[in-house]
Parts: structure tokens; C-alpha cells; sequence
């Protein structure tokens, strides 16, 4: 997806994309100049806010941002790499900063007492400020708060981490402005993520009322700010405490928290402080117009008020001490026009800064005005009919609009062996999160023996993951058809289940055997993933996250040619639905697969058994059940040596593929004669 401006251009080639307006800006165009300012301030200024933990240097470390920005654009190689570039300069800034403030001298006198007195408020730092604008409550809140926790480098990462859940930078950019390959971000995220689930306990744990007993004794000695190292203390103890040990229980996924929250409106301090620069620079009245221009709007301003009058005097009057005519001198660059759409964007966003609370409800009525999206939106898969027998045939409908919510996934046990990396072989089965709304009348040949369950139900999950590990398996491909569809938004239920259990997922990207995605839709569809694919529960080999993917019975080399494109900044291990001539293909993805009802061995890449296909409409079945067949080729499939072992499928039940068990094949272990067939030739056939 291109991205184009969200503040506004009135130039002659309106619309304007982010990378014309990079090259016009290059070519001397003051007006894409300034555009570019205003799109990407509050972008930068949420995210070097989160960067620090010094508020009152925030705006300071903004300002270098973005006239860095302004001095060096012209020198910028590649205009479609804008965004990736300026958010590097913005980690490049934080980190100096950091680095400035640790070698610094001790404050005295009266900078010392303002800045006790700042720590000691606590509306002034940006964790307060995004919790009262963004009207936080309940998990979000306390999400928000648990960040106070995380050390210097953590609070860095996150700040980047946060923009990528809600779809503002990918990972690739991320990667960038940490100056790490992307496989080595993607393991920092997933230690940040671990320590700032470890302060969201933290929290909870302090807020507890009663609060336990024993914790007056852990706390003895403690200041009352938030540090790493008493995060690990008293983590210690809740952990160990039977009493502070429940107070994860029902805990939402920070991604989920976090994926649909607005940006922290640019404060009038700092649009102050370019405005009077710009004022300065454009001539006698500019910074009277841009004073008299501003104002915060009625209906989000109270929300944010305290904040702004607490902050703005004190912000403005540090940074005009520190700097005098230094700040004003550097932001005098910028010219009126930039600081009036600076004030445009911001009045946008102060109208549009109210997420929703932890049910998914909207906390406000207020217009929400996009910032700068990354170039990952969220496609929406079409079904369309398929003439043969397919994974996606008759059986899958077209997704609800209206998806049954998945209930709150629940936290790991701490007893429970979560997979980082599984050793291929692994044997995995397809999964089908469309029930209970496919079961109905026609909708199968066979009935299962839990009757219509519901996988909205984490007990029917929690069974169904028990089943498959009875069976040999380490991993669920579930079904998927994009962003926001219903088997999406079952998926969180899987992940947290799987978590618990030591069970590992990964998805079936079902689309591109209808669509033919082009290499970037598919790149906004693994972009998305990344929320899920980043945890360790998903699938991994070799350090990457594997994804698998159906095909058509049109494909051709293109297909690959197209997966291959679209990973290159991603770094998924593609499994990819084999074709005619599969192997000739220029791009080679890092697996292939079969998908078909009967036993079919890919040489170096699979082998998949399946029970037998008679799809709900038909009157005779395609390809009858046979247990000693099946025996058979299940044994097949166990001593191939493959390194992707597959059964085809664990519940497919309107084609009739599936394993689960069925009043047409109980077993006195309850698993259903398949499972049972599976459990006894992988436990004598083991990886």
C-alpha cells in the first residue's frame, strides 16, 4: 500500500503519496516540506515520549528530530524509505540523549527543585499523559503504567514496539531504527514483551486491595519510583506468593491492548515553541497567527487540560533556560505554513485521541483523524467458489460480520513449556476455527462425539489441543482469512490455550488460492501476523515463524515469485501448497506442502496422511474411511524422515478429512479411533 499524506496538499499534483512528497520536498517545494512535518511530528513525538523517562526533555529531543529531518532530507536516497529513516534518526537522538544524561553533573539549586517537584507530579510524565488523553482505564491503564517499570533500553524498544501493534511502523522498520537484523529484533521484542508482562503483575499486584500481607516486608526500603530492579523483586515474590499469584489470571495481551489506540496529541508547549520560532523567521505577526490560530477543541481538551497547563509553562520555561535562542533559532527553519498545519494536525488528533476501553467498546464519540500508517492494512480475504474439492470449498462460508468474540486469553502457567524453536520433524494437523456456526443441518456427513461445540469456548479449545497432543502432534495450522475475520479473531484463544499447554500455531493463509495476492497485500498480511507470530507460542523453525499457505489448481512459478517478494522484508519460513513444476521455480520458499485426502509424500519437504474425503453435498464419499489403511499410511508418513509430517485434517468437517472424534468412530480412550491410530504409530515412530 502507498501511503499518502494525512495532513493535507494543495499542490498542483494533489494526491500526493509519502514518497512524491519526499522527492517535491528534495526538489525544493517548501509546501511538501512542510506537509511532511505535520504528517510525521505526532508519529515521532509518541514515540520518543514512551523513549524517555524525562517529559520535561521530550520536546527538546523532538525538535532535533525534525529539523535533523528538515537539514538532511535533500539527502535522503531513497524517498520510499522516508518513514524507516527519520524514525532511525528519532532512536539515534533518544540514545544520545540517554547517553548525555548519564554523563551529566547532578542538577542544583533551583533546576533541582523544579525537577523534584516534576517527579514528584504525577500528571507530568507521558505515561499519565497518554493514560488522561487517551482516556485509559481498566487493563490499558494498567498496561500503560507497568512501561514505568521497564529499564532505560526496554522503554526504547517498546516505544517502537507499541507503534508497530497499532499498524504505524513494521518490523523491518523497527528493526532498522534499532540497527539489528530483524530476526534479532524479533527476539528483543520477545524479551521486552516477557518483562513488561512481568511489571503488568507488578502492578496489579501493588493495586491489589487488600494488598497481600508479606508485601509491606518486600517493599521495605523502597523509594515509590518504578525501577527495574524492584520489578524484579517484587515480581519475585508474586510469583512465589499463593496470594499475589492470581492477580494475572484474565489478563488481555499487551498487543491486543495496545493495537488500537490513537496517538498523544502534540502538546501546545512545543507547537508554542515552533511557533514562535517560526514567527521569528517568517516575519513581524507570524507567531501572533499561529498563537491566535491554536486551540484545543472542546469536546477532547478537558480530557487533556490538566495535562497541558501542568506541562506547557514548565516544559516551554526549561527548554527555553537550557537553550534561550538556541531552540528558537533552530526551529526558525521551519517556516509559518509548517507551523499552522503543525496546528492543524494536532487539533486533529486532540478531536481523535479516545481508544476503547478493554471490552472493545468506544469510549468516545469523537472523529479519529489516522496518523501515519504503516504499510501493513489489513486486507480483507473474499471467498470465492472453488469447482473442486478444496480446504476451502462448500464447508467455508463467507465470514461473519459480525464474528463471535474470542473470550479473554489467559496468561501461560508458569508450569507450562512454551515453544521457541521446534525441531523439524514436526507433525502438525489442520484446523478449522469455524464451529459452532458450521454445524448445520447438511453441514456434514458425520457428527462429532461433542456434539456442536463452540470454539468460543476455551474448555472446547483446551480439549481439542489435549486431543491433538494425545495424538502425536506439536502444532495447529488454523485456517486464516485476513485481518479482523472470524478466524482472526479466534485466534487469540488458540494462542493463549496453546501457551498454556506447550502446544504451538501457526495459520493457513487461505486467500492466495483466490485472490492471487500481489507481493504487497501479502506483505500487510505478514506484517499483521507479527502480532501473533512474535509470540512464542507460534510455530518456529530455524528462528523464523512459519507460515503455510494453500494455492489454487492454476498456480504457477508466479505464486512463488510473489511469496518471495513480500518475505523479503519479513523473514517468515513459507510453506507454500505444491504445483506442476513447483521445483523449477527461480523463487524457492523454505517449504512446500500437499494438501489432498490421501497419502502423498513431497520428497525433502513433506508427507500427509488423511482419513478419507466425503464432502456434506455429496451422496457417496470420494475417498472412503479405512482404519487399516490409514493405519498404514500414517505409519508412512511417520518414517518418512519429512521434515513437515501433516494430517489432513483435525476437523474439517463439512469435506469429511476430519480426525477429531466422531459418533462414527469412538474408542474407549474417548479420542476417536483416528487419534488413537496416530497416538500408537508416533509413539512408536518418534522425531
Amino acid at each position: 500500500m502507498t501511503e499518502t499524506s494525512h495532513s493535507g496538499y494543495d499542490g498542483p499534483d494533489e494526491p500526493r503519496t509519502q514518497a512524491a512528497l519526499v522527492r517535491a520536498a528534495q526538489g525544493g517545494d517548501q509546501r511538501a516540506l512542510d506537509t511532511l512535518v505535520a504528517d510525521y511530528l505526532p508519529l515521532i513525538y509518541n514515540i520518543v515520549g514512551r523513549a524517555l523517562d524525562a517529559p520535561a526533555d521530550t520536546d527538546d529531543v523532538v525538535q532535533d528530530v525534525m529539523l535533523q529531518m528538515i537539514r538532511d532530507v535533500p539527502k535522503l536516497r531513497d524517498p520510499e524509505a522516508f518513514r524507516s529513516w527519520l524514525v532511525a534518526i528519532a532512536m539515534r537522538e533518544v540514545r544520545r540523549h540517554w547517553r548525555l544524561r548519564r554523563s551529566a553533573p547532578a542538577t542544583t539549586g533551583i533546576e533541582a527543585l523544579e525537577d523534584m517537584a516534576f517527579l514528584a507530579d504525577p500528571g507530568a510524565d507521558f505515561v499519565d499523559l497518554t493514560i488522561t488523553v487517551l482516556n485509559l482505564s481498566g487493563q490499558r491503564q494498567e498496561t500503560a503504567e507497568a512501561t514505568r517499570w521497564l529499564d532505560a533500553d526496554d522503554r526504547q524498544l517498546l516505544s517502537l514496539w507499541w507503534m508497530e501493534v497499532a499498524g504505524r511502523l513494521t518490523r523491518a522498520e523497527l528493526a532498522t531504527a534499532m540497527e539489528v537484523p530483524t530476526p534479532h529484533a524479533a527476539v528483543a521484542v520477545q524479551r521486552m514483551k516477557a518483562r513488561l508482562e512481568s511489571a503488568r503483575a507488578v502492578v496489579r499486584a501493588l493495586g491489589a486491595v487488600p494488598r497481600c500481607a508479606e508485601m509491606n516486608t518486600v517493599l521495605r526500603g523502597w523509594d515509590g519510583r518504578p525501577a527495574g530492579l524492584w520489578r524484579k523483586r517484587i515480581a519475585r515474590h508474586v510469583r512465589g506468593c499463593p496470594v499475589c499469584g492470581g492477580v494475572s489470571v484474565g489478563v488481555v495481551p499487551a498487543e491486543r491492548l495496545l493495537a488500537d489506540l490513537a496517538l498523544v496529541s502534540v502538546p501546545a508547549a512545543l507547537l508554542g515553541l515552533m511557533a514562535l520560532g517560526a514567527g521569528a523567521g517568517a516575519g513581524a505577526g507570524g507567531g501572533d497567527a499561529v498563537t491566535a490560530a491554536f486551540h484545543v477543541p472542546s469536546t477532547a481538551g478537558e480530557a487533556a487540560s490538566h495535562v497541558v497547563r501542568r506541562s506547557a509553562g514548565r516544559t516551554a520555561g526549561h527548554a527555553v533556560r537550557k537553550s534561550a535562542g538556541m531552540a528558537f533559532g533552530k526551529a526558525a527553519v521551519i517556516s509559518s505554513a509548517v507551523a499552522l498545519s503543525l496546528v492543524a494536525t494536532t487539533v486533529a488528533y486532540t478531536l481523535g485521541v479516545f481508544g476503547q476501553d478493554d471490552r472493545g467498546e468506544q469510549s468516545s464519540a469523537a472523529t479519529t483523524v489516522s496518523a501515519p500508517q504503516a504499510s501493513s492494512a489489513q486486507p480483507s480475504a473474499t471467498v470465492s467458489a472453488s469447482p473442486t474439492p478444496s480446504p476451502s470449498a462448500t464447508a467455508k462460508p463467507k465470514p461473519s460480520a459480525s464474528p463471535k468474540p474470542a473470550a479473554a486469553p489467559k496468561p501461560a502457567a508458569e508450569k507450562a513449556a512454551t515453544v521457541t524453536d521446534t525441531k523439524l520433524p514436526v507433525r502438525a494437523a489442520f484446523y478449522y476455527p469455524w464451529y459452532d456456526e458450521n454445524f448445520t443441518e447438511g453441514g456434514s456427513q458425520y457428527t462429532p462425539s461433542a456434539g456442536k461445540y463452540d470454539v468460543d469456548d476455551p474448555a472446547t479449545v483446551e480439549r481439542q489441543i489435549k486431543d491433538m497432543q494425545y495424538g502425536g502432534l506439536q502444532a495447529g495450522i488454523s485456517s486464516w482469512w485476513g485481518a479482523g475475520k472470524r478466524e482472526d479473531v479466534r485466534l487469540p484463544l488458540l494462542m493463549s490455550k496453546g501457551a498454556e499447554l506447550g502446544f504451538s500455531w501457526t495459520v493457513y493463509y487461505e486467500n492466495e488460492a483466490y485472490a492471487n495476492p500481489s507481493a504487497t497485500e501479502i506483505r500487510e498480511s505478514l506484517t499483521y501476523l507479527r502480532k501473533y507470530s512474535d509470540q512464542q507460542t507460534w510455530l518456529h523453525v530455524d528462528g523464523k515463524p512459519v507460515i503455510f499457505v494453500y494455492g489454487g489448481g492454476g498456480d504457477s512459478c508466479d505464486m512463488a515469485t510473489r511469496w518471495s517478494q513480500a518475505n523479503e522484508t519479513e523473514g517468515y519460513y513459507v510453506v507454500l501448497k505444491v504445483f506442476g513444476g513447483y521445483k523449477d521455480c527461480a523463487n524457492q520458499p523454505e517449504g512446500w506442502h500437499q494438501y489432498a485426502s490421501g497419502f502423498d509424500v513431497q520428497k525433502g519437504y513433506s508427507a500427509i496422511v488423511s482419513p478419507g474425503f466425503w464432502l456434506n453435498t455429496a451422496k457417496e464419499p470420494t475417498v472412503p474411511r479405512d482404519l487399516d489403511r490409514f493405519r498404514e499410511e500414517a505409519t508412512g508418513v511417520a518414517t518418512s524422515g519429512e521434515p513437515f509430517q501433516l494430517v489432513v485434517t483435525y476437523n474439517e468437517w463439512g469435506e469429511g478429512t476430519a480426525a477429531e472424534s466422531s459418533t462414527d468412530w469412538p474408542s474407549s480412550t474417548g479420542h476417536g479411533a483416528y487419534m488413537d491410530i496416530l497416538h500408537e504409530v508416533f509413539t512408536a515412530h518418534p522425531r
